[in-house]
């Protein structure tokens, strides 16, 4: 029959051959593609998982880091806290007899730690003439300030609200800053480093009271001794990044703001002498 229809018998049994073959063939690819579908399946997911375990350990680094900048800053945070407790310690102790009469008091305020005397112990009303028990005073707390290693020290005067009379000072303004010059100029000539000295005068409007009776002002009138904290002891603070001009680029500021100082008074008249 195929010698009928012009195909031999014998490329009939090679074209069969050859049929079976590719078949035969075409079943073992089509399994290798099914199992290169399923190791390529494979190797994604684990790559998914490599790159899911590599964001993981990334993070955890970064808590890490972060954590133990934290644990860091509480170190430096405990020694400073040791440091400002060691320092008003030592004032307690120093100034204990006088603290225990009620002549002074050493305590926190506005988180700063201040020596506070009142203007009854240091000056008359309106005047700016240290009385003998305020030198007594001033010099024994010179003596415990110099004790006192690298901090600074704001004088600070404050009045009541009652408006200035017959006085050489024009306002509680310039009395307040006139006090506490003359409190300054006392310590340095007890031996405390004038470089670390400074004077202010907040007048009527740092009161720790209110002015409504002659007990309340007079707890408002005062002296105080601020121990400055030293920079290490301020809240760090993070720059914004500027742009610089002209280029495009970008730079941090070179240094951190100063901390703004507080209100000083106008101008003083030259001080009276010394009583």
């Amino acid at each position: 029959m195929l010698g009928a229809c012009g195909v031999s018998q014998e490329l009939y049994d090679s074209r069969t051959t050859e049929l079976d073959r590719c078949k035969t063939e075409l079943a073992h690819t089509q399994g290798d593609l099914t199992g290169a579908r399923a190791e390529a399946e494979r190797q994604s997911g684990a790559r998914e998982h490599a790159a899911a375990v590599e964001l993981n350990y990334f993070k955890l680094k970064q808590d890490l880091n972060a954590t133990e900048k934290q644990l860091e800053e509480l170190h430096r945070a405990r020694d400073r806290a040791e440091q400002r407790s060691e320092v008003y310690r030592n004032l307690l102790t120093r100034l204990k007899s006088m603290i225990e009469a009620n002549t002074i008091a050493v305590e926190i305020r506005k988180g700063k730690m201040l020596v506070k005397l009142g203007d009854q112990i240091l000056f008359d009303p309106g005047k700016t003439e240290l009385k003998a028990d305020g030198q007594a005073a001033l010099k024994a707390i010179a003596a415990a300030l110099k004790e006192i290693p690298d901090r600074d020290f704001l004088v600070a005067g404050h009045t009541d609200n009652v408006p200035i009379k017959n006085s050489p000072y024009r306002s509680n303004w310039d009395l307040s800053a006139a006090r506490a010059v003359t409190v300054v100029r006392f310590l340095q000539a007890e031996g405390v480093d004038p470089t670390h000295l400074a004077a202010a005068g907040y007048s009527e409007f740092d009161r720790l009271v209110e002015n409504e009776s002659a007990a309340e002002r007079a707890k408002n009138r005062r002296i105080e001794i601020v121990v400055m904290p030293q920079l290490d002891e301020l809240p760090s603070v993070t720059l914004p990044v500027e742009a610089s001009p002209g280029d495009g680029g970008v730079s941090a500021p070179d240094a951190a703001p100063a901390p703004s100082a507080p209100a000083t008074a106008p101008p003083l008249p030259p001080a009276p002498p010394r009583s």
